[in-house]
């Protein structure tokens, strides 16, 4: 992966999901292989107004975005080209911290930003309660109905998803990733097919330059006895890296509850699904269980040191960059893996296979997601026209374009496919986003479109490994790869306020006390003592009856979809 989307990355990563950036062609253009038009609308913003330049608020809780802070509009820059096309320039409004809470307070007033884009669900659900925001498909019709997400430029079954979490079409989503968005938008080659049908960003990496030191090959890692003894003997081993001791495994830090027993569960085939055919919480999986004992070993073996678990992601990086790790568990995307920050190459073997003789299980989301962050406009926005244009503008190919990929011919060229083929002066502006600004507004990435027009990189490329690496469990026979679509519930299924919501808050809370309890277990009694305690205490909580409610959903989703879903190892148990 070329080194501004492994930046890019990093920013969807803390939420769960790749960074990824889209756009082409000219205004109203056509697309290779469906002929929809993809432009913004009959007129740009510029060609018919009195070219006045207007300044609007544009808010987000996302407090790591970090676009260009001051609105730039010389010629030839990203931030020009949007205010030439629109008549609009921005005061961007991203609080360091606790957005949320500063927007409820202005719902509250009544006094919204222009423009507000989003991640976090209870405040989506209080702002579309409030009804200060518009309706998207009244406010184009109202200000721009040549609009192309009024006339099929817009994936239909992320617009319905959209619609039933909100109750109408009030955002427009960022990172698009759909069937239907990849109508508009078809895969550049078989690279991406690859990508979409099994990318997974939990996993493992080996470090290459370390195997060839110690003398191992990626079919010496296979199994779980394999990758242990290859943990003892490069403790033992001492071999050092500038001074310092090889680390065996490294953890994703304090992100290691959520990424490397994570990865861990995926590998030892943990489900959602038990063996009746209903839903359960992922610690209640048995290969859950062993997921906690196989870091508890690591720990008491010495190939952990406890400190990796307080450590944040810099820091992860850090001790990756050092050349010192054999092997990482957890998000690859927070790793900078690469030869360009790290001096080595990596490679995935994709799973550690159990030693209980359970396979390895992978969700994958067939189904269109909601995307990221969510464009909402203020009913009181105080450009409704411009901004109309600018919603479709930076959404169409040419928007797109400017703003992720910059000027033809400039920042990057055309191959003979049509796809986008960056020269060094574009690689450079996009690794310093936050002050050239180009593939900085990520509420208007779109992922399919990425994939529609970025060439492929060649086989044998460090691009390419990234790949593999990114698709190796799910392509590995033993995996069982199945549609996680009916297990994604809206973070709205459960009220906060509820008696069920409080003991789901508790038990997270617990959760993440006592699973490092566990972890750091001094013997295997104190293991089994500590991991029974928490199936005890997790039953006092409430967690059966939060079961249930889920299953409930579940098995909605079921009927929905016409298909449900069988525990993979429920044989084997």
């Amino acid at each position: 992966m070329k080194r501004w989307k492994k930046a890019a990355a990093m920013g969807l990563a803390f939420m769960l999901a790749a960074v990824c950036s889209a756009g082409c062609g000219n205004s109203s253009v056509k697309t290779e292989s469906t002929g929809t038009t993809a432009g913004a609308s009959e007129e740009s913003v510029s060609a018919q107004s009195d070219g006045t330049v207007d300044k609007v608020v544009w808010f987000s809780d996302v407090d790591f975005w970090s676009p260009p802070i001051k609105w730039n509009a010389e010629e030839g820059t990203v931030m020009g080209d949007i205010t030439e096309a629109t008549g609009l320039e921005f005061e961007m409004n991203i609080p360091a911290g606790d957005g949320s809470t500063k927007l409820a307070l202005m719902i509250v007033n009544g006094s919204l930003p222009d423009i507000m884009s989003l991640t976090d669900s209870a405040t989506i659900k209080e702002l579309v309660s409030s009804g200060q925001v518009w309706k998207l498909e009244e406010f184009l019709q109202q200000y721009d109905p040549t609009s192309h997400l009024l006339n099929g430029g817009y994936a239909e079954d992320i617009k319905q998803l959209l619609i039933e979490r909100d109750g109408d079409w009030y955002a427009y989503a960022s990172h698009q990733n759909s069937p239907d968005n990849r109508k508009l938008y078809p895969p550049y080659s078989d690279y991406y097919e690859w990508k979409i049908n099994y990318g997974e960003n939990y996993g493992i990496l080996w470090n290459d330059t370390a195997l060839k030191e110690f003398g191992l090959t990626p079919e010496d890692l296979q199994t779980e006895e394999q990758v242990l003894a290859a943990f003892e003997m490069v403790k033992n081993s001492g071999k050092t890296v500038n001074g310092a001791s090889y680390i065996p495994i490294l953890v994703d830090g304090n992100m290691y509850q959520d990424a490397t027993v994570r990865a861990l569960e995926y590998f030892f085939g943990a489900m959602q699904i038990d063996d009746e055919g209903n839903y359960q919480d992922w610690i209640q999986a048995p290969e859950s269980k062993h997921a906690l004992e196989f870091l508890n070993t690591c720990v008491r073996k010495g190939y952990i040191d406890p400190n990796q678990f307080t450590i944040d992601t810099a820091g992860m990086q850090s001790y990756m960059a050092s050349g010192r790790v054999l092997c990482f568990v957890g998000n690859k995307a927070n790793t900078g893996a690469g030869m360009d920050k790290t001096g080595t190459t990596w490679t995935s073997t994709g799973a550690i296979l159990s030693s209980e003789g359970t396979l390895p299980a992978l969700p994958h989301n067939n189904e269109a997601g909601a995307g990221w962050i969510q464009t909402f406009i203020s009913k009181d926005c105080s450009q409704p026209e411009k901004v109309a244009k600018w919603l479709s503008w930076m959404s169409s190919d040419e928007g797109m374009t400017l703003c992720v990929y910059g000027k033809e011919g400039v920042d990057y060229t055309l191959d003979e496919q049509g796809g986008y083929v960056e020269t060094e002066l574009g690689e450079e502006k996009k690794l310093d986003y936050t002050n050239t600004g180009l593939t900085a507004y990520w509420p208007f990435h779109n992922t399919d479109f990425f994939n529609h027009k970025d060439p492929a990189p060649e086989e044998g490329t460090e691009d390419y490994q990234g790949m593999l690496n990114d698709t190796a469990l799910g392509r590995m026979e033993e995996t069982t790869v199945y549609n996680s679509a009916l297990l994604a519930f809206p973070d709205t299924l459960i009220d906060p306020s509820s008696d069920l919501g409080i003991s789901k808050s508790q038990i997270d809370n617990y959760l993440k006390g006592q699973i490092s309890t566990i972890v750091m277990a001094k013997d295997d009694a104190s293991f089994e003592k500590e991991y029974e305690a928490m199936l005890n205490q997790l039953n006092k909580l409430g967690i059966e009856e939060l079961n249930a409610a889920y299953n409930t959903a579940y098995q909605e989703k079921c009927e929905y979809y016409g298909e449900t879903l069988t525990n993979c190892n429920k044989d084997r148990h």
